[in-house]
């Protein structure tokens, strides 16, 4: 239901994330944040006191953003806007939602070239000589199963592939798109978000093994 939700923003009126509706309630009540937008015609009560539903509300002091998102295959889909990082292909269900059986994850670098769990970052993601963890946001991709087959055990260049963007950690916008796709986003949000932002259902969150 999409009123158990409210879409937090930052004092500059920037997206910051989404909160289950108690933990609104109790911002506006201590007067931590303002209401910006409610659920028309509902209102939390108690004995003494009715507020009104919270939709969309403000903190009164702006908290720097901390990016802090697990890592792990729905979020790596998230990321990526459900697209194949090579093709771009984005497989969608009658009513719009991604077809998550027909992506998979892709090392950039694959395994079988990584030395004790170790690769140098293709060179669209960083051009240091540096090495990272194999299995990490640099160096996995959303991708359709007919690339990953075609690319197998290979770089894109050995492959005659090219990636269509860098894999990164995720941004503030990657955030909190990650968070709209647990819930169904409603009207009362849409003037506050990222043009493009969508909310899909979660899948597969088991954390990815980072070596």
């Amino acid at each position: 239901m999409s009123s158990s939700h409210a879409l937090l923003l930052n004092a500059d009126y920037a997206p910051y994330r989404v909160i289950p509706w108690r933990d609104a309630v109790e911002l506006l009540l201590d007067k931590r944040a303002d209401l910006v937008e409610q659920y028309v015609g509902r209102f939390v009560r108690s004995v003494s006191t009715a507020v009104p539903w919270p939709a969309v509300l403000r903190l009164r002091e702006f908290v720097k953003p901390r990016i802090r998102t697990r890592f792990n295959r729905a979020n790596v889909l998230a990321r990526d806007k459900y697209e194949c990082a090579y093709c771009g292909l984005a497989p969608r269900k009658k009513d719009g939602r991604p077809r998550l059986e027909d992506l998979t994850l892709d090392h950039v670098i694959p395994r079988a070239q990584a030395r004790n769990g170790k690769v140098r970052p293709h060179r669209s993601v960083d051009a240091r000589s540096e090495y990272i963890s194999v299995t990490c946001w640099e160096n996995i991709v959303a991708c359709c199963v007919d690339c990953n087959i075609t690319k197998a055990d290979r770089t894109p260049e050995q492959a005659g592939m090219k990636l269509r963007f860098a894999p990164r950690t995720p941004t503030m916008t990657d955030v909190l798109r990650m968070h709209l796709k647990r819930v169904v986003v409603p009207t009362e949000w849409v003037a506050y978000l990222p043009e493009g932002a969508q909310a899909w259902s979660g899948y597969w969150t088991d954390p990815l093994d980072e070596q």
